[in-house]
């Protein structure tokens, strides 16, 4: 129940209302015979509705390709090849096993043809000893050869490499990055390497090691220089 000033209220509401609709009514039956008779002023509307509409469908085509791109994978470069405590080898012409890349797990990416490893072993076999030198890291990668680079196992952690002679002798030398040629039985680094054998330790800021022939070539750095300490060996005791 509405008292006598609420109801003549609501009255005078209802006839704004329909005052107002009248009037855009009115006003769009005047725009509309004014479009009918103005040509020209048509044509603008024609143009400005056809604009309207380009920039719709350019907008919805913007959304699409948004959504399609976000559809798309993070990455161009994902991984094609996985392999877990497997090993790869290398083999010259005779048949004859010239190097092994084992690690617990192979990740390779196609893109850039790069192998990510993890825990590698790699063992190099020369032709003039029966001795390989084996080199292990925590972590590593093996890039693959073309014509801008030469195939090559890039090692770092905690790398080391050790060969022990027929006789028992051992040769270890330490790092913390190795780059490995496995075709030449060529090591390369640029950091700060520890070599050990028998009777000597060498520290150096750098070295490129020819393994087939067991050559080191030892470089000084700006914080390095090579240094090496002999360890005389015992006399035997005379009676």
């Amino acid at each position: 129940m509405f008292s006598g000033l609420d109801q003549s209220s609501l009255i005078g509401q209802k006839s704004t209302t329909l005052y107002l609709s009248s009037i855009l009514s009115a006003l769009y039956a005047d725009m509309f015979e004014s479009l009918l008779r103005n040509k020209r002023l048509r044509y603008r509307a024609l143009l400005v509705l056809f604009c309207l509409f380009a920039g719709a469908m350019v907008l919805d085509r913007s959304i699409n390709l948004d959504q399609a791109s976000s559809n798309e994978p993070s990455s161009l470069n994902e991984p094609d090849l996985y392999m877990n405590n497997a090993s790869i080898s290398q083999i010259d012409n005779d048949g004859v096993i010239r190097s092994k890349i084992a690690a617990n797990r192979f990740t390779h990416y196609p893109l850039t043809d790069v192998t990510a490893l993890e825990r590698p072993n790699v063992i190099l076999f020369s032709e003039d000893t029966d001795s390989p030198w084996t080199i292990s890291s925590i972590d590593g990668r093996l890039l693959g050869g073309s014509e801008y680079r030469k195939q090559a196992v890039e090692l770092w952690t905690e790398v080391t490499a050790e060969k022990a002679s027929a006789a028992g002798d051992k040769t270890t030398f330490v790092t913390e990055a190795l780059r490995v040629y496995p075709s030449e039985n060529l090591a390369v680094t640029d950091t700060e390497v520890n070599i050990f054998t028998a009777t000597t330790e060498t520290s150096a800021g750098g070295l490129r090691a020819n393994l087939d022939q067991d050559e080191f070539a030892f470089r000084s750095s700006a914080t390095q220089r090579v240094t090496t300490t002999i360890h005389l060996l015992a006399s035997p005791a005379v009676d």
